[in-house]
């Protein structure tokens, strides 16, 4: 029988039936078989779970200490040998041990993987010790001279079923894995296993699945949020057909693994429907094809209406000096002495950042690495530490739904930094500084927890407030880069900024991540600590344009008494001098809404729809704060006073729409008390003309326009999930290979594209610029359905790859470029924010119909039909003037200067017309 065990069979023996218990000669009556070494010997129980008279005891006959486990076997219910459909009482070790063979197939279920070495030590490890009661023995026989556990009565002691299944998995009840096979279901050779799984938090775990007694495969991850909500596998071919079974399981660490769903399937060796493209759509090449000629056509046309040729040679031709200091042959290693010198002579160019680009350019690239190190830190370094600690998945997904909440709804952090203002100080520097104040205090409250781990609840809050500060201080810089950047180094600066941004979330991910297991997650803390404190010294000591005060006991610079914030000061504290309001005069049809807004806020009397819809605000927003207080705290009684709330909304938002069309329709509805009575001229002064300025931001035709393209501009994304079950299962990349590719290689050649973008954005014009990267992502985006012969192929499949991260980044810095071109300053933290929220709920939107796309269509026309709706961006572009905003609400660009506004084609002269000039937007 040790043979047997060897050969890595699990084997159960029965100790035998020598009545142990009966005399004084009971023990040392265990023997062959059940005498043997490596197998389980099992003893017997009674039903009161006491040990069995009868059962045999140790020693062996060369002094071992056996059994190993005892259970039930007695007055067993067994199938009657002597009728054909009858039952009979049995007991004995003969019963006892098929028991703990059946435990021993579940612990197998739960481990496929498990030797007979581990099930030996799970029971002995698991077992319910039992102590020796001498007086409840009939023969009164303490057959353990010395030994304790195991003993040669119960040996390690009473089977724990549950506990031995758990054990032997590493079951961890919070995880489910399940596949979607039926018992005895048919499977083809080299079909693919789809299923869900619950309970891994966003990012971490991994479903994996073996047939029969063949390795473990991980599985592809197509769920939204990375958590294996749903999941593929491509399995291997197999070489013999037949009965077998299929297991899944989801990892989320060695100690941490989900109960196994094993089916027991039929291997065939024709292609089965599971997985196969049966049912599925597939449509060629041309539904991809068609469109991009069709672009290609369109963008030939733009190209000659706008004669981008001459605009192109001219800009090659400028000279002036801030080309020159931002040349891409700059970066050459033998001219970086001299861009050195020239960035010293640009920051000593003035005082303010208004004043000295090289100062606009290193300040908001700090700054932006402040924006990435919480993402970095949060979402891999704690979360790495936590789950290595034993954190439960359940918990990472509370941590990861709560810090995410900031970033959610950071727009509700634009109208408020628009609104409040310290203008002596600098616009946006005070929100800065408060913000990452705030980081630095909150982040440092983490050291005073004695144990991160045991206190996840506290953890989870602290980091929730971090995170708010950390999106505060996003929304602020932002809104400072729209204030002080110049048009034309909108893209570049967007370049950098972005790629400083990645490289903050790769040293609050990776590097930090480096410290946490040689020093401990507090460690990597106060490493991050000093970092930021670093960078809050940026902002703290420079000022944002000429004459504004660093601290409240600075005294204005000489020649900079007399500025436009200290006039406004003194109209504020003068309430009744009079003031002209923003709105005062506009007569412009196109602002027409932004002076209904402003004067339904300013009135005392207000219209009654304008009254209804800002008491539904109001109470979207204390509902919404209730119901984010009991997503952070679990406190019922927050939900319970936020559900009212946000009824209420629903109906009075129902009610304002209705209201609204009467009113437009010419019905003649009645003022009544502005709902913000309470406050003071002033403050509704401020409130009106902030809200004015906000929606005369979104009211310039381009500004409208942005906000369809940015609802439609990453619906390709659909396509992500299928891209990396291509990789998983069709060229047969590891995940950890995936990641670390997609993680490292790709983002790096992306932060390159973002960074090669800018300058050429800057230089050729961002619309320009992103129109054509729009079109190359489209034949990218392509790209990997006409490459599908080459899916295995690594090298070919990493190029393609990196080539596509450049034309990603190119396009993408541009488009963020004119974002950020077609936002009013004055509103600047409201409309820029409100824009990027825009692009993350085109990607929402794409994740949702994922799914539905998938099950409709082929991979390969997936693939053709999310190139062609990337081309969406491209016709949109047409129709927007990244000037706009400038001309029109700015006031950079004066009438005299003829620059194309991109009205739906339209220009001032044909283009076939002589002495026509220069076109220069960028």
């Amino acid at each position: 029988m040790d043979m047997v065990v060897e050969a890595g069979i699990i084997t159960t023996l029965s100790a035998g039936n020598e009545f142990g218990g009966a005399t004084l000669a009971g023990c040392n009556t265990i023997d062959s078989p059940g005498d043997a070494r490596l197998p389980v010997t099992v003893a017997s129980l009674d039903k009161d779970l006491s040990l069995a008279i009868y059962s045999s005891r140790g020693y062996t006959s060369d002094l071992r200490v056996k059994p190993d486990v005892a259970t039930i076997g007695s007055n067993i219910m067994a199938p009657d040998a002597a009728t054909k459909d009858g039952y009979t009482s049995k007991s004995g070790t003969s019963m006892a041990t098929p028991l703990m063979a059946g435990i021993a197939a579940l612990m197998m279920q739960a481990n496929p993987d498990m030797t007979p070495t581990e099930f030996k030590d799970i029971i002995g490890a698991h077992s319910i010790e039992r102590e020796i009661a001498l007086l409840d023995d009939p023969g009164f026989n303490d057959c353990s001279l010395l030994e304790s556990r195991p003993d040669n009565e119960f040996g390690y002691g009473q089977a724990a079923p549950v506990a031995f299944v758990e054990a032997a998995g590493s079951i961890d009840r919070s995880l489910n894995v399940s596949m979607d096979v039926v018992t005895l279901q048919e499977i083809g050779n080299e079909s693919y296993i789809a299923g869900t799984a619950s309970g891994a938090a966003p990012g971490t775990g991994l479903v994996e699945v073996k047939v029969g007694g063949g390795e473990w495969q991980g599985a592809a991850d197509l769920s939204k949020n990375g958590d294996w909500a749903s999941w593929r596998i491509k399995l291997d071919p197999h070489e013999q057909s037949g009965n077998t079974t299929i297991y899944a399981r989801l990892v989320m660490s060695d100690d941490s693994i989900s109960p196994v769903d094993a089916r027991r399937v039929i291997l065939i060796d024709e292609m089965s429907a599971v997985g196969a493209a049966v049912g599925l759509v597939s449509i060629g090449s041309y539904v991809f094809f068609i469109p991009f000629v069709m672009i290609l056509a369109l963008l030939g046309y733009i190209m000659i209406n706008e004669r981008w040729d001459r605009k192109f040679l001219s800009a090659l031709s400028s000279s002036d000096g801030e080309d020159e200091e931002f040349d891409i042959r700059a970066y050459s290693p033998a001219r970086i002495p001299e861009v050195l010198r020239a960035g010293r002579r640009s920051w000593k160019e003035g005082n303010s950042l208004t004043e000295s680009t090289m100062r606009r350019f290193v300040s908001l690239c700090v700054l932006y690495v402040a924006q990435g190190l919480p993402s970095g830190f949060t979402y891999v370094a704690f979360v790495a530490y936590l789950v290595d600690n034993g954190a439960s998945p359940e918990q990472i997904a509370i941590l990861f739904a709560t810090i995410a909440l900031p970033w959610t709804f950071k727009f509700i952090w634009g109208p408020m930094i628009d609104l409040i203002r310290f203008p002596a100080y600098g616009i946006r520097r005070p929100w800065i500084l408060f913000a990452q104040t705030g980081m630095v205090v909150s982040l440092s409250t983490l050291l005073f927890v004695p144990d991160l781990n045991a206190s996840i609840g506290l953890v989870t809050i602290l980091l929730f407030v971090h995170n708010l500060f950390s999106s505060l201080q996003d929304v602020s810089v932002d809104a400072l880069a729209v204030d002080v950047l110049e048009p034309h180094e909108v893209a570049k600066a967007n370049g950098f900024m972005f790629a400083a941004k990645r490289g903050g979330i790769i040293f609050g991910g990776a590097v930090l991540g480096m410290l946490v297991v040689p020093f401990g997650i507090k460690s990597a803390i106060m490493v991050q600590l000093p970092v930021l404190l670093l960078i809050m010294l940026m902002p703290l000591f420079l000022r944002e344009r000429p004459g504004d005060r660093l601290f409240p006991w600075s005294k204005p610079e000489e020649g900079q008494e007399d500025l436009w914030w200290t006039k406004e000061e003194e109209s504020e504290e003068d309430p009744e001098a009079e003031i002209a309001l923003p709105w005062d005069g506009d007569e412009d049809p196109r602002f027409n809404k932004a002076r209904w807004v402003a004067t339904n806020l300013y009135r005392d009397n207000v219209s009654l729809p304008a009254a209804l819809l800002w008491v539904s605000i109001v109470a979207l927003l204390i509902g919404g704060a209730f119901a984010i207080l009991h997503l952070v705290s679990t406190n019922v009684t927050y939900g319970a006073i936020g559900g009212p709330f946000l009824l209420f909304t629903k109906v009075s938002f129902a009610l304002t729409a209705l209201l609204l069309i009467a009113e437009w329709l010419g019905v003649s509805l009645p003022d009544v008390p502005n709902p913000f009575f309470f406050m003071s001229r002033s403050s509704k002064r401020n409130v009106s003309s902030t809200a004015y300025y906000i929606v005369q931001g979104f009211s310039t035709r381009s500004s409208f326009l942005l906000i369809f393209l940015c609802l439609l501009a990453e619906l390709y994304l659909f396509t992500d999930p299928i891209v990396v079950d291509i990789f998983i299962n069709e060229a047969s990349w590891s995940q950890t290979k995936y990641n670390v590719t997609m993680g490292g290689i790709v983002i790096a050649f992306m932060m390159l594209g973002q960074i090669i973008g800018g300058i050429i954005g800057d230089k050729f014009g961002v619309r320009e610029v992103a129109m054509i990267g729009f079109t190359f992502l489209a034949l990218a985006n392509a790209g990997m359905a006409l490459l599908s012969d080459y899916w295995t192929n690594t090298a070919v499949m990493t190029t393609y790859l990196c080539a596509r991260s450049i034309v990603n980044g190119i396009a993408w810095i541009c488009i963020i470029a004119v974002a950020m071109r077609l936002t009013f300053s004055k509103a600047g933290g409201t409309q820029f924010t409100a824009y990027m929220s825009m692009f993350n709920l085109s990607a929402v939107f794409a994740y949702l119909f994922a799914g539905e796309m998938i099950q409709r269509f082929d991979y390969t026309t997936s693939l053709y039909i999310g190139a062609a709706l990337t081309l969406f961006t491209v016709i949109l572009l047409w129709f927007i003037d990244p000037d706009e905003v400038d001309r029109v609400l700015e006031g950079r660009f004066g009438d005299g200067e003829d620059e194309f506004d991109g009205d739906f084609g339209e220009r001032p002269e044909a283009w076939y017309e002589e002495d026509e000039a220069v076109v220069t937007s960028t």
